[in-house]
């Protein structure tokens, strides 16, 4: 009966190890399990991380060709993304450490939309300020335009006053002559008879012209040599001019008429004789006297 007894008990040691055993094996088998999920995810979420990781230095490098402005921070955050990638890299990655870096990753995306939120403020701004110079310059332009159309019609105004005040001169006669012995002058065409030449020209009336004192030169030539007395007066130009006779008259915008005689030292040939009228350093009329 003892004996009975007892291999009931060993019987049942035996299923209760077995059980032990089976529960054990059961347990260290689901935890082996878990254990191998837990890796495949962490290896997984480690995976995901290295992507993300990827696609932000990816969009920093793209924001670092692309925005010069921000260039120092971006150059920061670029470094800080390198570092976590390194760290990665270490055997020694736990879930916190996973956690952390996707933190990490979460902070450097805000940083980075941003600074490309900035950058898209600087290049609107940017555009703006080089539509607003391109219509400054279009309008200096205009104005420059404008400026040099009043300059020109300035100038064109001016000329046109400066032509408009000039003297001139009309009714130049020349002709030569012999004194009677009343003092009258007789005309003549005849070289060997006359006495000497009398020129006698109308200043035009010009209201544009300034009152005052009106110089005017009279020059009488015969074959490019000026006749009789010749007298000499240098001009401001430089120039030199040769003449018979010089009149001052008090001009008043009003007509006035010179007569001017002009005495030979010898007896005059026979020839075309040329007469000018100068005034202000310039010609102003010319004309021949033919004498037989």
């Amino acid at each position: 009966m003892s004996t009975k007894s007892t291999n009931n008990t060993l019987l049942i040691l035996v299923i209760l190890l077995c059980l032990v055993v089976t529960a054990l094996g059961y347990y260290t088998y689901g935890f082996h399990s878990e254990v191998q999920a837990r890796e495949a995810q962490l290896a997984e979420e480690k995976e995901r991380v290295v992507q993300q990781l990827e696609e932000e230095l990816s969009n920093y490098n793209a924001l670092l060709e692309e925005k010069n402005a921000l260039k120092t921070n971006l150059q920061q955050a670029q470094t800080r993304l390198k570092q976590l990638k390194k760290t990665l890299t270490s055997n020694k990655i736990t879930r916190t450490t996973v956690q952390k870096l996707q933190i990490e990753i979460r902070r450097l995306r805000r940083e980075r939309e941003f600074f490309s939120t900035q950058n898209d403020s600087l290049q609107l701004e940017t555009k703006r300020l080089a539509t607003l110079q391109e219509e400054t310059q279009k309008a200096l332009e205009l104005v420059t335009k404008s400026q040099d159309s009043i300059q020109k019609s300035n100038k064109e105004l001016s000329e046109r006053l400066m032509q408009g005040a000039r003297l001139t001169i009309s009714n130049l006669a020349a002709r030569g002559v012999i004194q009677r012995n009343s003092g009258k002058f007789a005309n003549t065409s005849r070289a060997n008879r006359a006495e000497m030449i009398q020129v006698c020209f109308t200043i035009n009336e010009n209201k544009l012209t300034q009152e005052g004192n009106k110089t005017f030169y009279v020059q009488v030539s015969y074959k490019n040599k000026v006749i009789g007395v010749q007298r000499y007066e240098d001009w401001p130009d430089g120039t030199t001019i040769i003449y018979n006779t010089k009149t001052t008259i008090p001009y008043n915008q009003e007509a006035y008429t010179i007569c001017e005689l002009v005495l030979p030292i010898q007896k005059m040939n026979g020839g075309d004789y040329t007469i000018n009228v100068y005034h202000d350093q310039e010609l102003l009329i010319s004309t021949e006297l033919g004498l037989k």
